[in-house]
Parts: structure tokens; C-alpha cells; sequence
């Protein structure tokens, strides 16, 4: 058990809004080659920062964040099969675990991350028509939450909980998430039906998923041994992009997914929902809203890393951290920008995501914020 005085944001920039091929063609079993390139790239950027970085990185008493984009793990090519998969993995409920305990877990799960709570973007994968039950693939997006450090049991009350759908379930290695609100990004509109058939927030047979509390209350957890300096469990709250704020038309109005669990907790608990201390989003063209989206208690942190390739002139990796100053009755949250901002570098040569001999357009980078105070919620 650690209590953390200090925490710090670390933001891994990779462009994801297009396609980026990263394993040469002809490679035997693609999907699994690809997505496994892509954990090792990810794993190698946390330890240049670990390692190369050290200065700059927080003690033991600083809880690292390391926050990847959406869509990190999605196919690049070569193409494999029919038009409307191929940027997506097919079976990625099974590929996601592979490349966590064959890649991530063995990594990250050491003394030398014992301080790291690491978010490595999302993985965009569908269910193949065959095997949907629909006549179509279904498309998924899940988010991999992983603890770092040597691996630990929950206790009773712990394990307790995670059964409860009434409390606040902890993560004491790693969890999944599933977007609840899909984007143009995440289809193409090439075939008709298709956006209906891709968009979450449309398709009748993602309701079940989309529907359950147990998707809801997952997306705000506590970290097995990850405490405040009272000793008390951090709160984390996770989304995906659009769960962020939905404003893409009217039928996305209204208040992100953690903003509206706020009202959905009481009718589930009979309590009010648990505070969170730490806003987490990992995005591809979102930014942080204090007005329907940051769900931050005061004096609690919002932090996001966005994978949208940037416009000219703008500042990469695209990355931003908000420290709550006030909550208003409305749920309206006031924010301060964490100053100063983060130390933007690009990654060596040898970590760029991308073909040998190609480069990253724009270069894959890190950007690292120094440790800001840490203070628990009755502070």
C-alpha cells in the first residue's frame, strides 16, 4: 500500500485519427503482429520516460499517470478481408488479453512500475458476421485500465465490493470498458446501414451492453493499494471520447457518461456517487469540458490525451491537465489549467510507431508534467 502526496500526468502522443501501418506485409497472423507492435511501442515510451526522463519523474511518493490516445490498438494494414473491418481487429476481446499477459502485465507489473497506473488508449475490434448473431460485424471499443508494479491481492472487502453493484469496484491489476458513444471515426458511412450498424448509440443489439449498470459503475474505480496520504482508496473516473460530452448532433446532448452517472448512482445505491479525485480521458478530436464533462471533486484532477493528428502550427502531443477550483449546483465544474504545462519531447528514432525506414507524421511523442500536489477530498 503506497499513500501519494504527489501526482504526476504523462501523456503518450501517437497520431491515431488515421491509419498507421506498422508491421510489413506478408507478416504471418497480421492482427495479433499488429496490435502486439503496438503494446511494445507503448511499453518502450513508458520506459524512455521511466529511464531517460528520470529526473523529471516524481519519487515514490508521486503516483505516475501514463495515458495513451484512443484507437491505439487499431489495425493499420496491410488489408486483410472485407472493406468495413479492415481498421479493426477482428475478436478483440480475445486479442486485448493476449497482448496484456503476454505483453503489458509482464512489463508493467514489476518493482520498477510500482508507482504507474498506465491507460493504454483503446483497441477498436468487432465481432465478425458470422459470429455476431446480427448478419453484420458489430464493432466494440475497449479501454485497458493497468495497474503498475508487483501484482497484490484484493481483500475480502475488496472483493466484497467488486460483487456489490451498490459500491465502487477496484481494480487490483487491470479492467476494461467498452465506448458507449461511437463517432464518424469509428465507422466510415462507405455501405449502406453502416453507420447504423457501427454506432453503438444506435444499434439495438449493443443495448445490453450499454444498458447494464455493471458498464456504467466500471467506469469509476479505485486501485488496489493506491491511497491518498489519509490512507484513504483514490477514486478514478475513465471515459472514452465522446463518453466525455456528446455533442454530435442532438441525439448525443447532454452531460457525459460520468456527469450522468452522478444521477444514476443514488437510484442504484441509495447514496451519492463516490467523488472522484482523478477525471481520466483518453480521446481522438475531444478536449476537456468543464461544462457537461470534467466530473472532478475541488481540488481533484482532469487530465486527457488525445490522438487527433493536429493542425499546423499546433503544439504535439495533444494533452491537457485541469485542476477543480469549484462545483456548481448545476454539476458545472471551475477549472484552473495545472501550470506549468508539460515538457513536450519527441520519442528517439528506434520508438517511432511506424514501418522501419518510415516516420511517424507527426513524430510520436511524450509530454510530461512535473508532480502537483496531491491533497485528499476533506483536505
Amino acid at each position: 500500500m503506497t499513500n501519494y502526496t504527489k501526482i504526476q500526468f504523462i501523456g503518450y502522443g501517437v497520431q491515431t485519427s488515421t491509419l498507421t501501418q506498422v508491421i510489413p506485409t506478408g507478416t504471418a497472423d497480421p492482427y495479433t503482429a499488429d496490435a502486439t507492435t503496438r503494446a511494445k511501442a507503448l511499453c518502450a515510451a513508458a520506459d524512455f520516460v521511466r529511464n531517460d526522463q528520470s529526473s523529471r519523474i516524481g519519487g515514490d511518493n508521486t503516483l505516475k499517470v501514463f495515458v495513451a490516445p484512443e484507437f491505439f490498438f487499431r489495425y493499420g494494414g496491410p488489408a486483410q478481408g472485407a472493406t468495413p473491418v479492415l481498421d479493426s481487429y477482428p475478436n478483440g476481446d480475445a486479442v486485448l488479453p493476449e497482448i496484456t499477459e503476454k505483453v503489458l502485465k509482464p512489463f508493467f507489473q514489476t518493482k520498477e512500475f510500482n508507482n504507474w497506473l498506465v491507460v493504454p488508449g483503446t483497441m477498436f475490434w468487432h465481432r465478425p458476421a458470422a459470429d455476431s448473431g446480427t448478419g453484420y460485424p458489430l464493432y466494440f471499443n475497449t479501454v485497458l485500465a493497468l495497474r503498475g508494479g508487483v501484482p497484490t491481492e484484493l481483500s475480502e472487502a475488496e472483493q466484497e465490493g467488486n460483487r456489490d453493484p451498490a459500491s465502487l469496484p477496484t481494480v487490483v491489476s487491470a479492467t476494461t470498458n467498452q465506448k458507449q458513444l461511437m463517432s464518424h471515426i469509428d465507422y466510415d458511412g462507405s455501405a449502406p446501414g453502416t453507420n447504423t450498424n457501427r454506432d453503438a448509440a444506435l444499434n439495438a443489439a449493443y443495448q445490453q451492453v450499454m444498458g447494464d449498470w455493471e458498464f456504467w459503475r466500471w467506469h469509476a474505480f479505485a486501485v488496489h493499494g493506491v491511497n491518498d496520504s489519509n490512507g484513504d482508496p483514490i477514486t478514478f473516473g475513465l471515459e472514452v471520447c465522446l463518453e466525455h460530452m456528446r455533442r454530435l448532433g442532438h441525439r448525443m446532448s447532454g452531460p457525459g457518461v460520468l456527469r450522468h452517472m452522478e444521477t444514476l448512482w443514488p437510484a442504484q445505491t441509495r447514496e451519492p456517487m463516490p467523488k472522484v479525485d482523478v477525471h481520466l480521458v483518453t480521446s481522438c478530436g475531444m478536449e476537456l469540458d468543464a461544462q457537461d464533462g470534467i466530473t472532478a471533486r475541488v481540488g481533484g484532477y482532469a487530465a486527457i490525451c488525445d490522438g487527433m493528428r493536429p493542425g499546423a502550427g499546433a503544439v504535439w502531443p495533444t494533452t491537457d491537465v485541469q485542476r477543480v477550483t469549484a462545483v456548481e449546483a448545476s454539476g458545472v465544474r471551475r477549472t484552473n489549467d495545472v501550470r506549468p504545462g508539460p515538457r513536450n519531447m519527441e520519442l528517439p528514432v528506434g520508438l517511432q510507431l511506424c514501418l522501419p525506414g518510415q516516420a511517424a507524421t507527426p513524430k510520436d511523442s511524450v509530454a510530461i508534467w512535473e508532480p502537483v500536489d496531491y491533497r485528499p477530498c476533506d483536505a
